[in-house]
């Protein structure tokens, strides 16, 4: 490509950077049975850096790759780097770690399409009371991202896939609806139809619900649901949130801070997960981090600008290859990549009757309202009430109020139902005895 030598050879001059994004595909959407997209696409994107003598980086982009376009944006990070904010180019390698993906995802919008109508009948055909598929979507495709800077080029590509349904489903009176979702770098018909299954399931519970009562008892928190949690967690975990002092964990590395029964990985480089690359977003390379490991803090997120400044503070051993851009307009930040807990040995059936009663959460209302810094949260809940392992009734409208690193604290049994929502993972995680107010 012409544009790359041209984009190379203006690193060279000067402190510029630039981040490209190629990514190809193929998209099918049904609503309510009927065709509603089908689409191949290209989208790219350049995003352009640029450090002035004082380190201050201002950040500019174009949405396809014209070499005239580019320098334009150049000239407009030039401008805005005097008030821009305070980075650092890490040094590009030798050498980054292999990772190898498979990347012949098969791109046919037939025999995508046949396969949607198919999972949208094992929708309808899993129980009579599914009366609607709301919607369903695939699509299937490859990610290029190229570094440059330096006169120096890294690049690394991936397939993607991602399915998601949303059913309801009827009993008497009452409708309920209930989605699934599957982000990966293959198509795993086996797991996306796991996906549907769970989908239909959640749907048929949530319908049969009613206004709950008072209850202390065992919680079962799905993957699903857990993933919601884990997601919260992360904030404590960044790096520039340690160091300004906002985290929680800010003065806990070392502690045991969580049930022993918790290990938190965040892994860059696991060639069957959806955030893995040789490098991060700055070129740094990416890596595998125990963040906990049987509840204790053992390392924070970095990229590499903060992991300059938290050595300054006397941190050791510390690594950067956590940068990512939210989108091509954004500066990059510091962000977990494959960010999951592992997973424990005992299968769901078996926490379900671990206690007399245990509630299964299967829908959590509200999480966005958590406080990331307090960990103080108040979500509205729905799920199954289980006597002895067997389901006996179905509640909606449930308060659960707590802290959310209490509540990974409490944690005393971890499912080996280890699931990944995009790139974050978890398995269903079980705590004894907590509060959910049933309403009046």
């Amino acid at each position: 490509m012409k544009l790359l030598e041209t984009l190379k050879d203006l690193s060279k001059k000067e402190s510029v950077e630039f981040w490209i994004k190629i990514e190809e595909g193929a998209e099918i959407e049904k609503r309510d049975k009927k065709e509603f997209l089908e689409e191949k696409y290209l989208d790219e994107s350049v995003s352009i850096r640029y450090i002035n003598k004082d380190g201050k980086a201002g950040l500019s982009y174009a949405t396809f790759l014209d070499p005239s376009e580019v320098k334009k944006a150049v000239s407009r990070a030039k401008v805005l780097s005097s008030c821009g904010v305070p980075s650092l180019f890490p040094e590009i390698q030798e050498k980054y770690p292999e990772v190898f993906l498979n990347t012949d995802l098969e791109i046919d919008l037939k025999k995508m399409r046949e396969t949607l109508n198919e999972l949208e009948e094992k929708a309808f055909s899993f129980d009579s009371a599914i009366s609607r598929v709301e919607k369903i979507k695939l699509s299937a495709g490859k990610i290029r991202y190229i570094l440059i800077r330096d006169n120096k080029e890294l690049s690394f590509e991936k397939p993607f896939c991602v399915f998601l349904i949303s059913v309801v489903a009827k009993d008497k009176d009452k409708e309920a609806s209930s989605y699934e979702w599957y982000e990966g770098v293959d198509f795993n018909y086996r797991e996306i139809a796991r996906r549907v299954e769970l989908a239909c399931k959640k749907a048929l519970a949530l319908s049969k619900t009613r206004k709950g009562k008072n209850l202390k008892v065992s919680v079962l928190f799905s993957p699903f649901v857990a993933v919601e949690l884990l997601d919260l967690l992360e904030f404590s975990f960044l790096g520039d949130e340690i160091l300004k002092g906002r985290s929680y964990l800010k003065d806990k590395l070392g502690e045991k801070t969580f049930s022993k029964k918790i290990t938190i990985f965040d892994d860059g480089i696991n060639p069957y997960l959806l955030e893995s690359r040789p490098f991060d977003d700055e070129g740094s390379a990416q890596n595998k981090k125990v963040l906990a490991e049987k509840g204790i803090v053992k390392t924070f997120l970095f990229d590499n600008y903060w992991k300059k400044e938290a050595e300054k503070k006397g941190f050791r051993d510390i690594t950067a290859g956590n940068s990512r851009r939210p989108d091509f307009s954004s500066f990059p930040k510091i962000s977990s990549t494959n960010f999951y807990i592992e997973k424990g040995f005992l299968e769901r059936e078996k926490l379900l009757g671990l206690e007399n009663e245990v509630f299964e959460v299967l829908e959590i209302l509200g999480a966005h309202t958590a406080n990331p810094i307090s960990g103080d949260f108040s979500f509205g809940v729905s799920g199954i009430y289980y006597r002895k392992g067997e389901p006996v009734d179905y509640f909606c409208e449930m308060a659960l109020s707590g802290n959310l690193f209490e509540l990974f604290k409490n944690i005393s049994k971890v499912g080996s139902d280890l699931s990944f929502y995009g790139s974050t993972g978890s398995p269903s995680l079980f705590v004894e005895k907590m509060d959910l107010g049933g309403g009046t």
